[in-house]
């Protein structure tokens, strides 16, 4: 389910804005300073994670979300307690938090990324805690690269065709996850692609192949998708230096020879390094991301180029993203897809 718009009235007691989402892709918003752009988008974020407490302490009066199956949610800051009801064909259904948190998933990269608060309360640079988190996740994903059969339990059946099929185009998955350093190993008693004289022969054993392919394929696919268009997102930004994923880890090397500390990259290269992370490894797919100033630090030519990048990702991962910005490089050439939230009072 996508947002088709979003409409805040009483913004600050006296502003309105609309905003007309893209529903396959980028959405720019762009103002002047002072009228909302960011509290409108944080508005939308507390909504989406049910923080009815945030909600109520934001100075709005009603806050209108539609959405693309005709459904349209409708918060009113008015009342004690604050009224949180869906809309449809003309009935009304009042959600809770609990609710509001299966509507869509979503995430938010804000203007102050480059440190993060952790659960107790510390303080961490962003960039060292997705360091952690991309090796764990990656040696996680290692640890199932043997593949095991001998403890899968199965409730169906397949033909020999079906099998055959199957196994081809998870051949090919997994060849793919090799480029990430995710390399599988199967039983020795087993072929991979197998022929149908082998399939006929170990059919059961085969099956229970095809059933544990699919289960590590389901589960680490993405994270492998993810580094390997991560690596090349960066290093197409990057001049004479090169990003490489290498057993989770980010190494970065100058003209091949030397591997830098990320500590003596920019501050434009670490938003690069930022800003994809969190897109490619964070955001769920089919939800909402919201970038709040993504042209910090980067010079002109980078900005230029965000959003064609951003809107490859979209297509990759079925994502609405809207990006607040000051920048007209940021927009570029999509202004057809740039909403402006003027000062006019409501």
């Amino acid at each position: 389910m996508n947002i088709k718009s979003a409409t805040v009235y009483g913004l600050f007691g006296v502003f309105e804005h609309t905003v007309t989402f893209n529903p396959n892709g980028i959405t720019f918003i762009h103002s002047c300073n002072g009228i909302g752009k960011t509290v409108f988008l944080k508005l939308i974020v507390h909504v989406l994670k049910g923080d009815i407490d945030k909600l109520t302490e934001m100075p709005f009066d009603r806050l209108d979300i539609s959405f693309d199956d005709d459904t349209n949610l409708i918060i009113e800051n008015d009342e004690t307690p604050i009224l949180i009801q869906m809309q449809k064909n003309e009935l009304e259904e009042e959600l809770t938090s609990e609710e509001l948190q299966e509507l869509k998933n979503i995430t938010l990269i804000s203007a102050e990324r480059t440190t993060i608060r952790k659960n107790d309360g510390r303080l961490m640079y962003a960039l060292d805690a997705y360091l952690e988190e991309l090796e764990d996740d990656f040696l996680t994903a290692k640890e199932e690269t043997a593949i095991d059969i001998s403890d899968i339990s199965i409730d169906y059946d397949l033909g020999d065709d079906e099998i055959e099929s199957m196994l081809r185009d998870l051949k090919s998955k997994t060849d793919y996850m090799q480029n990430a350093g995710l390399r599988i190993t199967v039983p020795v008693e087993l072929r991979l692609p197998p022929s149908r004289y082998d399939i006929n022969k170990s059919h059961d054993k085969y099956l229970k192949l095809t059933e544990a392919l699919k289960r590590y394929v389901d589960s680490n696919y993405s994270l492998a998708e993810s580094i390997v268009v991560y690596q090349d997102i960066v290093n197409s930004f990057f001049t004479n230096k090169k990003m490489k994923i290498v057993n989770g880890r980010i190494i970065v090397s100058a003209h091949d020879k030397e591997n830098l500390s990320l500590e003596t990259l920019s501050s434009g290269e670490k938003q690069i390094l930022i800003m994809f992370y969190r897109v490619l490894f964070q955001a769920e797919p089919s939800s909402l991301v919201i970038i709040d100033e993504p042209e910090i630090s980067l010079h002109v030519s980078w900005q230029q180029r965000i959003g064609t990048v951003l809107n490859d990702i979209c297509r990759l991962r079925d994502l609405q993203i809207v990006i607040a910005t000051h920048s007209p490089q940021i927009i570029h050439d999509m202004w057809d897809l740039a909403n402006e939230l003027r000062p006019d009072r409501a």
